[in-house]
């Protein structure tokens, strides 16, 4: 599911600064996650079961000036 991804990431690509990613078990507020195109509140969130050939992507609609 979404959340061992999750943590899956957090464990082997996060290198430093995890909080701007992370907040608990989950993405911060800010991070628009979107599996197959859809976004994920639309799938159940942390408890979608991935599909082999799911394409997950995560944006970041926060920028600073």
């Amino acid at each position: 599911d979404i959340r061992n991804l999750l943590q899956w990431i957090k464990q082997n690509l996060l290198k430093e600064r995890q909080e701007l990613f992370m907040q608990g078990d989950s993405v911060r507020p800010g991070i628009l996650v979107l599996i197959n195109d859809a976004d994920w509140e639309l799938m159940g969130e942390l408890d979608y079961k991935l599909q082999d050939q799911d394409n997950v992507l995560f944006i970041s609609t926060l920028h600073g000036g």
